[in-house]
């Protein structure tokens, strides 16, 4: 019994010393962790920080960018808005140019019209060439004629117990010619007679483009819209009524024809009352 208490006293325990190195190991891991967390996190933070201060450089540009776009489409619009008011200002200024303009337009129109209805027209009269001039032989030819139907009206007056009454051939408007105002001229045998004249006067065939007042009256045709040449045809005056008509026509003078039937005096007086 007493040796084998002996043997127990003689164990050595290694416990204490492996609880020391196991501790340092412990502390030594802890601070090689602790030293590599803390570089690590330094390295981290730096980038962190460096990263935010870019951020906010970043930011401090991006809302200077932000004002200028802004400020741009403030000017932008005021610049949209001043060119609108001009361009509205100059579409009023063009409307009233172009009203102005029209104005003008239909003045000058009607200034060229005022001036073409008051132009007056003359008449001109051809020159007749020689071989168809009347001469003294001519003249003496007519005279003779109607001093030799004079001769005979005389005896047929003589012949009768009182002198005859003269008939009369009445002449009435009618028709379109009412639009006018007439200006008559009979064509008889060899001559006209100018019924506007008082008393009315008469003028050989060859005298008619030369005669003063008839061509005053021509001229007064034409440059009256209102006034037209009514020629009075007796049966024996158709040759000096084309003669008359073609002098009309070659100075573009309005003109008409009325038939008078019989050789008695003309009585106008209804174209006197219709007026």
């Amino acid at each position: 019994m007493a040796r084998r208490r002996q043997v127990e006293e003689d164990d050595v325990s290694l416990f204490p010393f492996l609880s020391i190195i196991a501790a340092v190991i412990g502390v030594l891991t802890l601070m090689i962790a602790a030293v590599a967390l803390d570089q690590m996190n330094q390295e981290d933070v730096k980038e962190t920080v460096q990263r935010a201060i870019e951020m906010e450089i970043v930011r401090g540009q991006i809302a200077e960018s932000e004002g200028l776009v802004e400020k741009l489409k403030l000017q932008l619009e005021a610049e949209k808005a001043k060119l609108l008011g001009d361009a509205s200002q100059r579409q009023l200024e063009l409307v009233k140019s172009r009203a102005e303009l029209d104005a003008l337009i239909r003045q000058l129109q009607q200034a060229k019209e005022d001036l073409q209805t008051k132009q007056k027209v003359k008449i001109v009269i051809p020159e007749v060439p020689e071989a168809e001039r009347e001469t003294i032989a001519d003249m003496q030819g007519q005279l003779a004629a109607i001093k030799e139907r004079l001769a005979i009206l005389d005896r047929q007056l003589k012949e009768r117990n009182k002198p005859p009454e003269e008939s009369q051939v009445t002449v009435t408007p009618g028709g379109s010619g009412l639009r006018y105002k007439p200006i008559f001229v009979e064509c008889a045998a060899g001559a006209i007679v100018l019924h506007t004249e008082k008393p009315p006067l008469r003028i050989r065939a060859a005298e008619i483009p030369a005669n003063a007042k008839f061509v005053a009256l021509m001229e007064k045709v034409a440059n009256s819209p209102q006034h037209s040449m009514i020629f009075l045809l007796r049966s024996d005056g158709l040759g000096v009524y084309r003669a008359a008509k073609r002098l009309c026509d070659t100075n573009d003078v309005r003109n008409g024809k009325l038939p008078v039937v019989g050789n008695g005096r003309l009585d106008l007086s209804r174209f006197a009352d219709a007026k």
